[in-house]
């Protein structure tokens, strides 16, 4: 698994229990470097005027810190209470998101999402980057290191989700998205196309049967001339350039 320290990031904050939350939750993202922790306005003030992180969490608290440094591209304040009133003027202020007590790890996953989705839209040349950052968040088995789930960042109007791969029955392009079926009849569109999205899930267990659909082959149930049926009696078209790579994983 990769473990490169990829986006860097600064922490302003004078309590110690709020840190040490903060820095449990972002200790998850394998990808993320917590570059420096200041407790004082003028510690922040020194260093991000010298260095350049990506991410600068900044407790409201010490939110005048704005006029004197070199503002990183995301600035995510900490709150420990919801002023909606102020939303928009913390956002004048150069915030790019809050972050609202009690701190949770799902509003933390919403976050991260945006910033990787914008920071990978606007730095084209990053797009690898940004796909290691999505594989280093796939769940492994320990024994045979297969990966079980993978979790997939959202986009600003999208919530972020773990897939775990038992529990998909099939996927298919539906216009410019990709739906995902699961196994209790719970279906989530991602806006991707089809082979980018199937690039995500591990090619020994899920087949591309058409050029619209691609298969948990653990959930095929039958095989009628042309046509596939799926746990969920879903049926769909085996095209005739992929007979060959699903009769073989068929067999094993």
């Amino acid at each position: 698994m990769v473990t490169n320290k990829n986006f860097e990031v600064v922490i302003l904050c004078d309590e110690e229990a709020k840190v040490d939350l903060l820095k449990g939750l972002l200790s998850k993202y394998y990808s993320i470097n917590i570059a420096f922790v200041c407790h004082h306005t003028a510690e922040a003030v020194d260093y991000l005027n010298n260095h350049t992180p990506m991410i600068f969490f900044l407790d409201l608290g010490f939110s005048e810190v704005l006029h004197d440094i070199r503002k990183p591209p995301f600035i995510v304040g900490l709150c420990d209470m919801i002023h909606t009133k102020k939303v928009k003027q913390f956002l004048k202020m150069g915030f790019f998101e809050v972050f609202y007590a009690p701190y949770t790890e799902r509003e933390l996953n919403s976050i991260m999402g945006k910033i990787l989705n914008i920071y990978g839209t606007y730095n084209k040349l990053d797009q690898k980057m940004l796909q290691r950052v999505e594989e280093q968040t796939m769940s492994y088995n320990q024994d045979d290191q297969i990966p079980k789930s993978i979790f997939i960042m959202g986009t600003r109007n999208e919530e972020s989700i773990r897939i775990v791969f038992d529990n998909v029955l099939y996927f298919k392009k539906v216009g410019n998205q990709v739906c995902v079926y699961f196994e209790n009849g719970f279906r989530k569109y991602f806006r991707s196309n089809l082979k980018m999205f199937h690039n995500k899930f591990p090619k020994n267990k899920f087949l591309k049967i058409n050029r619209s659909v691609v298969v948990n082959m653990d959930k095929v149930t039958g095989v009628l001339k042309n046509r596939i049926l799926i746990a969920d009696n879903a049926t769909f078209d085996l095209s005739r350039s992929f007979k060959k790579p699903f009769k073989g994983m068929l067999s094993l």
